[in-house]
Formats: C-alpha cells, structure tokens, sequence
C-alpha cells in the first residue's frame, strides 16, 4: 500500500479496504480507513505512515477475530440495559456491521493503534467503537472510542503499576473445557477494566468488573455491582485437552466463574 491510494476528504488520509469473508459489515464488502484522525494535519503520509497502515490492513483477519469476544460481551450488557428487551436475544453478528477502520499515528512497542467503528442498532445514538493495539483490546464504548487519540495516548504511556502484564488480554476456559456444557471467559485491559462471563445453554452472563494485584500472584477482581474478591494465580504453558502443543495459561486456586483454568487468546 502506497501514497497513492489514500485521499484527503478533509478529515483523515482514507483509503478503501476489502473485509475479510464472513465478517459482520451490513452488507458491506469494503468499509472506508482513516489515518490518523486526530492529531495530524494535512500533509501526505510518509513511508512509515503507509508502513503503519499496511501493518493493520494485513493483520486485519487477526484484528477483527481478537475483538469479537469484547464486543459480544459489550452487546450483552447493552442487552440487559434496556429497559424494554423484546423477543429473543440476539447475537453480536446480528447486532453490529463494520463501518470504519482507523489507524492512530502513535504505538507502543513498534505495534500501532487501530480503531474499529460497527454500525449497533442496540445503541444507534452512540454507536459501538473498539480500539485495539495488535490483538489487544484497549477499550470498547461508543464509536467515537475507535478514533479518540487520547485513548491511545493514555495507554501508549501507561506504568500500568500495580497491574501483572502478564494477566492483561483475553482468557478463555474453552481449551479445558472438553464435554463440559458451560464456558467462562474473562478480559483484563490496561486500564485496570475488565469483563467475565458464563455461557451455557440457558445464556450468556456478563459481569463488568476492575482488577489489580496487590501483590504478586494474587488478582483482586472487583464486580461493578459487588464485593472484591481475591484469587491467587499461576500462568505457564498448559497442554489443552486432545492437543499436545502447550499454550499460555492461567490456573487459579480459587475458581473464577466456576473454572480454575484459562487459555490466553489475545
């Protein structure tokens, strides 16, 4: 990808891209890419620029399969906060299609920043925005999330004190979970936010929650709603059940949402 593939329609460098098969986007089969929506001015991208934006258009499948957990959970609160929920509840291909991409003239670790704007009929005021940084999601809120540069800035330049590193991204019990009828899942950003859920065959329940180690090994999860409660914790490399390749993983003493055991996916 090269300068002369973008435009400037006074807001951003913009491109087109195609989207990955099978990705929610209302019909859509290429959605609009920004570079650099706030805090740059008019003049054309340079070569790292356009190096930073072929980064996300070729990470994209990877990008987009990252986020699809957080969104499902983030339609999943929406769900339960309306006051008037009609019929049966649907899923977050059913609720949100692709409108933009965004890639933030700033990164951490070389990666940089790419924001994703969905179309939500569940909030059409607001809109559903998520910005991730590689396969790590930052945050998911409104769709003006996706594109607001001090979001990236703040996590650019975040200590993250009192944080395990380690622990930040997405878990899943699914890998451990062989003939077993319910999974959990659990997400810790950054920020010191986060989201675990249930799902079994009667749903999926979502709890927003903060986290933070107060000391090493011992993740303290505090529901939005309840009483903080402290597990302690160990990650290395497990082998899931029916494979023999090892992957990241978290085992707890005390179960968090009913499983002690996650795999790291993303």
């Amino acid at each position: 990808m090269g300068r002369t593939d973008f435009f400037w329609d006074d807001f951003a460098w913009t491109t087109r891209v195609p989207l990955p098969p099978g990705t929610p986007a209302a019909g859509r089969t290429a959605v609009p890419l920004h570079y650099a929506p706030e805090g740059r001015e008019g003049h054309p991208l340079d070569d790292a620029e356009t190096a930073s934006v072929t980064w996300a258009v070729d990470n994209l499948p990877a990008l987009l399969d990252a986020l699809r957990p957080a969104v499902r959970a983030h339609c999943a609160v929406l769900r339960t906060e309306d006051e008037e929920p009609d019929g049966e509840v649907p899923t977050a291909q059913d609720l949100v299609g692709i409108s933009a991409l965004y890639v933030h003239p700033i990164a951490r670790d070389g990666i940089p920043y790419v924001g994703v704007e969905f179309d939500c009929p569940l909030d059409e005021e607001h809109g559903l925005g998520v910005l991730l940084h590689g396969t790590r999601v930052v945050d998911v809120g409104g769709a003006d999330t996706a594109l607001l540069l001090w979001i990236a800035r703040r996590d650019a330049r975040d200590p993250r004190t009192g944080l395990d590193e380690a622990l930040i991204g997405h878990w899943s019990s699914i890998p451990f979970d062989y003939g077993v009828m319910e999974c959990s899942e659990f997400e810790l950003r950054a920020d010191g936010r986060g989201w675990s859920s249930v799902a079994n065959a009667f749903g999926e329940y979502v709890t927003r929650l903060t986290w933070r180690c107060p000391q090493p090994g011992v993740l303290e999860l505090r529901p939005d709603d309840g009483e903080a409660a402290r597990h302690r914790y160990a990650i290395a490399p497990a082998e899931p059940l029916g494979s023999a390749e090892p992957v990241a993983s978290v085992t707890f003493e005390e179960s968090v949402e009913f499983c002690h055991q996650f795999a790291k996916s993303g």
